[in-house]
């Protein structure tokens, strides 16, 4: 007998499974309405674990008033002092690939605890160099959660448990580096959410340098991060309240992360330096419409946590480079379908800290507009003014646009 074709062979199961509603086979295989037999989970997936998709196809239009580090995974603006760009140099682009894909493996029982995975991708790509956690098409999500009745373990790449917001505008690169901090890396993570309360804890122990894929001291070819021989530890508490506004609860989290990195050569006379930080997140509802959301973290040391403008050390007098940022916005839910965002972020180093010719501070303002129409599809605009201030160098500032088309499945 010729193999099914794989859309007949989903056809077949999804039939299947609604006559069982939903159910695995465990006895005599099913039989569809011709009488032939008919397939499970076990002729798709070698656990028989049932497992659903989801993602979505995405299409970007963007332009810039003026020159970016990069149109489409932008960080600062280039300074316009005829040098690096001239005046208003503006760009144009195109762009699919924000597309994203993704499955959940069903959690299964195994014995008192839910085990559960996930697998998600996109193809974009970061042109100063790819890290570990950015390869192309590069892993987001990869990861194994095993979770209890209060307590949850998992291992993989995941989201950071520190900084875990980001802001309505900028899917590329979510304000990172201009005052949203955090990203996904390899780890182990612990999570503690108690029955019948209002607070949960999550920790992490972390991959230090698969974010900024730094070697200061290149070529000696080992990342800083890895050289340092410990993972970053990240802890948030978190606390949910609904005083505000009835059966809209709003969400407040304190949380911090420490850890090192190492360089053979030495930089001002050092070769361990220190990372923190330590900040806030709220997510208020001010009324059934009204939502304030944002977050601000102080800290050192912190390109691989996109804070400090992407920048760790300075390579002259080997201090870490301190820095304070934020961002907050306001959403508003004018209707089902439609939300419109106004915010703004900002990312501040210790000018006393960074380098010549180097940013010394990253601010930007930005309104928008997001529309979810019938049958998944959904489209938005962006408008994000930005400026980078160069130490010595001037200033380069930017109005971007991103007109958007998401179709999700």
């Amino acid at each position: 007998m010729q193999p099914r074709p794989l859309s007949l062979a989903l056809l077949a199961l999804a039939a299947s499974l609604a006559a069982q509603g939903g159910t695995q086979s465990t006895s005599t295989p099913p039989t569809s309405q011709d009488g032939k037999t008919a397939i499970d989970w076990k002729d798709l997936t070698r656990s028989g674990i049932p497992i659903k998709f989801y993602g979505f196809f995405r299409f970007d239009a963007y332009y810039n008033t003026a020159r970016m580090n990069s149109v489409v995974t932008p960080f600062t603006v280039t300074q316009e002092n005829g040098v690096a760009a001239k005046q208003d140099d503006n760009e144009f682009f195109l762009d699919p690939r924000l597309t994203r894909f993704g499955f959940d493996v069903t959690p299964s029982k195994v014995g008192d605890t839910q085990v559960s995975g996930k697998l998600e991708i996109d193809f974009a790509n970061f042109p100063a160099g790819v890290a570990d956690s950015r390869a192309t098409p590069r892993i987001r999500l990869a990861w194994i959660d095993v979770m209890g009745d209060e307590f949850g373990f998992r291992v993989g790449q995941d989201w950071d448990v520190i900084s875990p917001l980001y802001p309505a505008v900028n899917s590329e690169t979510l304000m990172w580096n201009a005052g949203n901090t955090g990203d996904r890396r390899p780890q182990i993570q612990g999570r503690y959410t108690p029955k019948e309360s209002a607070f949960d804890v999550k920790a992490a122990l972390g991959l230090t340098g698969a974010v900024s894929n730094e070697d200061l001291d290149t070529p000696t070819g080992q990342r800083d991060g890895y050289d340092s021989g410990m993972p970053n530890v990240q802890v948030r508490v978190g606390v949910k309240s609904d005083l505000l506004v009835e059966k809209h609860p709003a969400e407040f989290g304190l949380w911090g992360a420490v850890g090192e990195t190492e360089t053979d050569n030495a930089f001002g006379g050092k070769h361990r330096f220190g990372i923190w930080i330590a900040g806030l997140d709220a997510s208020v509802p001010l009324s059934s419409e009204l939502t304030f959301r944002g977050e601000a973290w102080t800290g050192q040391n912190l390109g691989d946590f996109r804070g400090a403008i992407g920048q760790s050390i300075n390579t002259t007098t080997g201090e870490e480079i301190g820095a304070t940022g934020g961002w907050g916005e306001i959403v508003f839910q004018a209707t089902k379908q439609t939300r419109f965002h106004v915010g703004g972020t900002t990312d501040d180093p210790d000018n006393s800290d960074v380098q010549s010719g180097r940013p010394q501070r990253n601010i930007a303002g930005y309104v928008g507009t997001v529309v979810d129409w019938d049958c998944g599809v959904r489209s938005g605009l962006d408008v994000i003014y930005w400026e980078t201030d160069w130490k010595g160098q001037g200033v380069g500032n930017t109005v971007r646009f991103d007109l958007y088309f998401q179709y999700n499945f």
